[in-house]
Formats: C-alpha cells, sequence, structure tokens
C-alpha cells in the first residue's frame, strides 16, 4: 500500500532540472535511501515528499491524515522553548498529556501548598497510566540522552547550532509517525550516537526515507535506492551495496553504448565525405539519419569529480606535541579539554581523533592549526609543513579578503588562492580546475550563497587543495558531501603525499582512511592502533571482560571444590562440601527475596513519576539485580545437581 506517491513530478531550480517526470512511491515499512551529488536535489525531494515544497509538475498524494515528520538539514525552532517542551510539542494524545505534566509540575513547583494543583496533577496521572504516557516520557529523555543532550529544561535559543540539530533529532524520532524522512541525521551526531541511531532506525516499525552520507547506515538499513542526478531519478532494488553493483555494470554499459554509437557516427560522417558517385541511391534517408545522430538528444556522461594530488615535499617530521593541553572556550580560557598529551605524527601519518560531542577534537585541531592557542605544552610544525584546515563551518568561504563572504562568485574564491595551478604537470586555470571539482562554466559565477551545503564544502575542498599542502586536519569532513564525493576523496587520500588528521563520526570513512586512532576519555587521549573496526572490536573485547569480572564479584563467592579423587568418581557424583551446603542456603533464601525487589523495582518504573533522576536510579538498581539473579541462579543450578 503506497502512503505517499508522486506522479509525473517536476522540479526546477534556477537553470537546472532537478527531476522530472518522477514517479515515486513510499510505501508501508518502506525502507528508501535518497542518494546523488551534491545540490542534485535530495534534500528537495524530501521536502516536496513531506508537502513543505510545492512541485512545478506533476502532483502529490497521500491521506490528509497521514503522521509524516520531517527532519530538515537547517531545523527552525522556537527559541524561547525548553529542549523538553520542543520534545513534547507533537500533536498526539501522550504528548499532551506529557506537555501539560510538564507545566503542572512547574506550577506545583513554585506553589506546592496549591490544593487544586495537586488534584489536576492526580487526574493527570491517572490518564497518563492508562495511556502509557510514561513510558513516552522515559523514551524522550533516553533518546535526548543518546544523541548527547544533558540539560532538557535549556532554551532553545542557548544552544549551538549542532545541539539544536540534536535536539529537532530527537524530537523527529520520538513522534514516530507513520512516514519518517530524514535529512542528514548523523550530522553533529559522534560514533557513538550514529552506532545507537542505526540500531533505532533498523527497528522502526513505520516508513523509512533518509537522506544521509553514511554508508554503513545506508546499508543495514534501506532496502530501496533512489538515485538523483542529471534530471533524473532512478530506482535500484537492494540496499547500497546492491545499488553499487547494479551501478558497475550499468555504467560498463553505458560506455559500451557511448563507444558504439561514436563508431557508427564517425562511419557515417565517413561515407557522407566522399563523392557522390561513391554514395548509395539511398542517399536522402541516409542524410536524414546522420541528421538525427548529430542532434538527437545524447545522455549527458555522469561528471567525474578529479582530486590530484599537488603536496609538496615534507621532511621527517610533520606534527610534534609534549605535554600539549587544550581548554573549552573561543579563547581557549575555559575548563580544560585535553591534558599531557605527547606524541609525533609523522609526514605519511593517517590519524583518526574520535570521542563524544563536546570532549576536545575540534579544540585539538584548531590548535594544531594555529588558530587558538595551547592551554600548556608545546606544539610544533615541521620545517617545512604546509598545512590545509578544512573546518566544518567552511570558514574560508563565510569570510574572504573582501569581507563580501557569500556574495562573492565561485570563481572568485579560487582565484583568491592561485589564478593558475599546476597539476600533475599540467597548468590548469581557476575555471578549469573547479570543472574538475564539477562546477560547470554557468555555475562557476553564481554567488556562493547559491550553492547547496554539500556545493560549499566541495568548493572548500578544491580552495585548500590547490595551495599543495602536505598535511591536511579534517574536521568532519563528511558533513554534506555526497558519497560520490566521499569515495574520491578517499581516494584522493590513499596517494596523497603528506600527513592526514582526521575527526569523524563517519564509521566508513574512518575505516578507508586511518591506520591510527586516539579517542578522548576524561581529558586523555588514549591510542588505539587500526582502523576504526579495529578500535571496535579492542572496545567490546575490554567492555565483555570488565562485565565478565563485574559478574563475578557480584555472584555469592566460595571456594574452589577440591578436586575429585579417582575413587570418589568411581563411585559416584561428587557430594556438596560443607560450605556448598550453606552457599546452597543462603542462595535458597536470597533468591525469594531479590526477585521481590525485582518485582517492585518493576512496578515503581511502571507508575513513573515526574523524577527523572530517580527513574534513572531505579533503573540502574534494576539492571545490576537482573544481573545478580542471573549469576546466582547459574550458580544454584550447580550446587543442586551434587549429591547431598
Amino acid at each position: 500500500m503506497s502512503l505517499i506517491s508522486l506522479v509525473g513530478a517536476g522540479k526546477d531550480f534556477g537553470i537546472r532540472t532537478l527531476f522530472s517526470d518522477l514517479d515515486l512511491h513510499v510505501g508501508d515499512r518502506e525502507r528508501l535511501g535518497l542518494i546523488g551529488p551534491n545540490g542534485a536535489g535530495k534534500s528537495t525531494l524530501l521536502k516536496a515528499l513531506a508537502g513543505v515544497e510545492p512541485l512545478d509538475r506533476g502532483e502529490r498524494r497521500c491521506s490528509p491524515r497521514l503522521e509524516v515528520v520531517l527532519l530538515d538539514q537547517d531545523p527552525q525552532l522556537d527559541p524561547e522553548r525548553t529542549v523538553l517542551e520542543h520534545v513534547f510539542a507533537g500533536g498526539a494524545e501522550r504528548m499532551q498529556l506529557l506537555r501539560a505534566h510538564e507545566d503542572l509540575s512547574h506550577q506545583l513547583a513554585a506553589n506546592p501548598e496549591d490544593a487544586g494543583l495537586h488534584a489536576r496533577l492526580s487526574d493527570l496521572h491517572r490518564r497518563m497510566d492508562a495511556s502509557a504516557a510514561w513510558d513516552l516520557e522515559r523514551q524522550c529523555h533516553e533518546v535526548l540522552e543518546r544523541v548527547g543532550i544533558g540539560d532538557v529544561h535549556r532554551r532553545l535559543g542557548e544552544l549551538s547550532g549542532g545541539n539544536r540539530r540534536r535536539v529537532a533529532l530527537a524530537a523527529t524520532l520520538v513522534a514516530q509517525p507513520e512516514v519518517l524522512l530524514l535529512d542528514e541525521p548523523t550530522n553533529h551526531l559522534d560514533a557513538d550516537g550514529v552506532e545507537w541511531l542505526q540500531t533505532w532506525l533498523d527497528r522502526y516499525p513505520g516508513a523509512l526515507v533518509l537522506v544521509t552520507h553514511d554508508r554503513y547506515l545506508l546499508d543495514r538499513v534501506t532496502r530501496r535506492i533512489v538515485a538523483v542526478e542529471r534530471g533524473e531519478a532512478r530506482r535500484y532494488e537492494g540496499n547500497y551495496a546492491t545499488y553499487l553493483q547494479h551501478r558497475a555494470e550499468e555504467d560498463e554499459r553505458e560506455l559500451a553504448s557511448a563507444a558504439k554509437f561514436r563508431g557508427t557516427l564517425r562511419r557515417e560522417l565517413a561515407w557522407l565525405r566522399q563523392g557522390p558517385k561513391a554514395r548509395s541511391t539511398k542517399q536522402k534517408a541516409r542524410l536524414q539519419r546522420i541528421a538525427a545522430m548529430q542532434e538527437g538528444p545524447v545522455r549527458q556522461a555522469r561528471g567525474t569529480l578529479s582530486l590530484a594530488s599537488t603536496a609538496r615535499r615534507i621532511g621527517r617530521r610533520a606534527i610534534s606535541a609534549e605535554g600539549l593541553g587544550v581548554n573549552a572556550g573561543p579563547e581557549g580560557d575555559g575548563p580544560p579539554l585535553l591534558r599531557d598529551f605527547t606524541d609525533d605524527f609523522g609526514p605519511e601519518d593517517r590519524v583518526g581523533i574520535i570521542g563524544p560531542n563536546g570532549a576536545g577534537k575540534s579544540s585539538l585541531l584548531e590548535v594544531i592549526a594555529g588558530r587558538r592557542a595551547p592551554a600548556e605544552g608545546q606544539l610544533e610544525l615541521g620545517a617545512t609543513v604546509k598545512l590545509a584546515y578544512f573546518d566544518q563551518h567552511s570558514e574560508v568561504l563565510l569570510a574572504g579578503p573582501s569581507g563580501r563572504g557569500l556574495e562573492r562568485k565561485v570563481i572568485d574564491v579560487v582565484k583568491e588562492a592561485a589564478s593558475l595551478v599546476e597539476v600533475d604537470g599540467q597548468e590548469l586555470s581557476a575555471s578549469q580546475l573547479l570543472e574538475r571539482f564539477l562546477f560547470p562554466p554557468a555555475q562557476q559565477h553564481q554567488p556562493v550563497a547559491r550553492l547547496s551545503g554539500g556545493e560549499r564544502r566541495r568548493l572548500h575542498l578544491c580552495r585548500l587543495l590547490i595551495e599543495a599542502p602536505n598535511v591536511l586536519l579534517l574536521d568532519e569532513p563528511t558533513n554534506d558531501l555526497d558519497v560520490h564525493t566521499l569515495s574520491v576523496l578517499e581516494d584522493f587520500l590513499d596517494d596523497f603525499r603528506g600527513c592526514v588528521v582526521v575527526v569523524s563520526h563517519d564509521r566508513w570513512f574512518l575505516d578507508r582512511t586511518v591506520d591510527r586512532l586516539f579517542h578522548f576519555e576524561e581529558g586523555r587521549l588514549r591510542r588505539f592502533e587500526g582502523n576504526y573496526s579495529s578500535y571496535l572490536e579492542q572496545r567490546d573485547e575490554a567492555a565483555a571482560a570488565a562485565q565478565a569480572a563485574a559478574v563475578s564479584a557480584s555472584a555469592p563467592q566460595s571456594s574452589p571444590p577440591p578436586a575429585p579423587s579417582p575413587r570418589a568418581e568411581a563411585t559416584g557424583p561428587r557430594r556438596r562440601s560443607f560450605k556448598e551446603s550453606r552457599e546452597l542456603e543462603a542462595l535458597e533464601r536470597d533468591l525469594p527475596a531479590w526477585e521481590e525487589r525485582r518485582r517492585e523495582l518493576e512496578a515503581l518504573l511502571g507508575s513513573g513519576g515526574a523524577d527523572y533522576d530517580r527513574l534513572s536510579a531505579l533503573t540502574q538498581e534494576l539492571a545490576e539485580l537482573v544481573e545478580r539473579i542471573g549469576a546466582a541462579e547459574e550458580r544454584w543450578l550447580a550446587l543442586s545437581e551434587l549429591a547431598g
């Protein structure tokens, strides 16, 4: 059953056709991924599905009662609302109850003796019990915690752009509509948050349409791909890996077809150039066929992004840190983020830096780039280092030496760095270089403000690489870049003759580009050898060992049983020792009490309450109790099998 349908849909943007004559249906429990180059129209298509972007042609069909929620890349939030008020802002009945509960709780905090407020709160609790609103409240707090939002009572206007984006994501997820439309949901999430989101979306019961650069997420979650490119939208059944296979086969067929077409046209033109006597009597028909081949619509070739290395020579040392410290704050005058970091990065090192949001990853890159001073210690760059910093916000595009910022033409941004550049022994003009970065001549004279977010990132990358750096600092380079550009960038980094330091939450990108990781842990950088998948294996092994040790410590202690003698084995099963018998009696006494406490905790959690800290403590106690009961039951079974 189709929930949303676009029929004969078309949309133009300036001189470009984003898509035309498109039929797209979103079915029940759909898992659809939209991919394509930056500026091709993925976000526009997502907004058209949501009904917030009008179509130039065709129509959108869906039930007026259908629940559709869109996560935009630039969500518009009320700055006066608190985090919880925004998350509870949905129109569903349970959301309305939660908003009312939040409001009454604030009123009672100001007037604790008001009997009328207590009566209203009691009635509200009854209605929340009946509608299971407490479960939704706990889910709201859990989702906010998972996406990295701690203070749920702060006003949205006080939050950074990344935090507002995470609040918008949380509100979108807890709404649980029939159709969920997500535009780059992993932006501003750390790696643990992305893994959690992947699991959450995999279990989501409704329909999902997803635009993302995270290829692991795309491969795991989607079941159908729509590629938006060159004014067309092509459908591919299967996940991202299946799409890549189909796309490779498709490219081979197109190349063969283009070669065949060129060969036929070349032969026909050769015949046309011959003298009249050498031509056949069917000249008129053949001339018409040649004209049709020359003038007919030729499928535009896919643009190919070209990143050629222009790095200059680098010495034996790239970056050296000795007792380095980094503080928070725009001037580095806030609380400490990193202390006593000592390490050397060599000329061909591929280093990844990961950690929770706010840990200090970007601040460390700013210190290396010289944009802020270290709080302590020393940082030195090699004498031959030419450093390029690909920051999150593409500040070089926003500022510019002329102060015109986004009003500058695209080509002017490149000319500010160099009007001519040598790439692989070939001298290229600024315009030719931009064409290699998929900016056609017509687009080169548009203002930067007309570019999409991904196109601005691609322009920033072009601007940096023509300066021939030999040390690259990449801060969340995958944000807003399409998957094709990311693949080309990864290939470029494979051949790049220099040092690369990457801050990223993109697991695929880290697996492809780094061979050493540093993880922020309580103000320190812990070193791991290998890529991100290797780091996960080491982390999971350490967590499993710690959990096993915790379970062993929480289980009732007993001395190891004595080794059975050959005579005991011959005469029957081993008998319990006196100490083991006492241990069994203690377990038979304690297990019912623990089970009773478990039921009490489950009842308390089921009844809910406004005190989130208390609910968290109860949840933690219940988790520890369940582990203790499991270990005790296994021990009871082992002891009860022994002869008494």
